[in-house]
């Protein structure tokens, strides 16, 4: 049976904040890894100033940002980093949902849709927000993991930009779905996912960047709000 898929990309989209705060906001909050999160901003807020400068792409500077944020679980049990992700998205993360957003994925599971979560935040919380709305298939950014312990590496491809794309058909392949692209929703905010809401034949740009929002209207794109 062919089955509509319904698309949700999380930061920006599901949520209005952006996951790396609420890391930022556990770890000083709880007053660790102090000198790791000063480091992090001296090394990146310069990356930040140079693609401000046009010097490095927007889109090599957000992917540098998540997969360097990686290292902030280095060492870490998976009951450790299952134990900040809970707490992120219970302090952070859940008080930052789009309401708007969130009734339109409850009518996509009311339709029966195929609802995914896709997104370059890590998987592991994708899951434990999947779970709040009864939302069991997500595709993100995985986490290497060794002998029980994570390395503080992101296992590439990161799901961003294109990646997402790519990851999405893989996903479909792996588990035999059996998908109508042409009658499938997205719903995402930045210009780094026109390629997952080009798949669609019902994108919506939703809370959308500049770059997205010219997009979506050169193209006739729903856009919300």
């Amino acid at each position: 049976m062919t089955s509509t898929l319904a698309l949700f990309d999380l930061d920006g989209t599901l949520s209005s904040g952006h996951i790396w705060e609420g890391f930022l906001k556990y770890y000083l909050m709880h007053k660790k890894k102090r000198a790791w999160i000063l480091a992090f901003w001296a090394t990146h807020l310069a990356l930040w100033l140079l693609s401000k400068c046009k010097l490095v792409s927007k889109e090599k500077t957000r992917a540098k940002w998540m997969e360097d944020l990686s290292d902030i679980f280095k060492g870490a049990s998976r009951e450790e980093v299952l134990d900040v992700l809970q707490w992120v998205g219970d302090n952070y993360l859940f008080n930052s949902l789009r309401s708007d957003v969130v009734e339109i994925l409850k009518q996509h599971k009311q339709n029966r849709h195929t609802v995914v979560i896709v997104s370059a935040t890590y998987s592991e919380l994708l899951r434990i927000v999947g779970q709040r709305f009864g939302v069991y298939d997500v595709i993100g950014t995985e986490l290497e993991e060794v002998d029980g312990k994570y390395t503080g590496k992101a296992v590439k491809p990161l799901c961003f930009a294109e990646n997402k794309a790519k990851l999405l058909k893989e996903f479909i392949n792996r588990n035999g779905l059996e998908i109508d692209l042409s009658s499938s929703f997205a719903y995402a905010d930045s210009i780094f996912d026109a390629s997952l809401l080009a798949l669609v034949g019902h994108p919506v740009a939703t809370y959308p960047d500049k770059g997205l929002r010219q997009l979506a209207e050169r193209n006739g794109w729903q856009i919300l709000p």
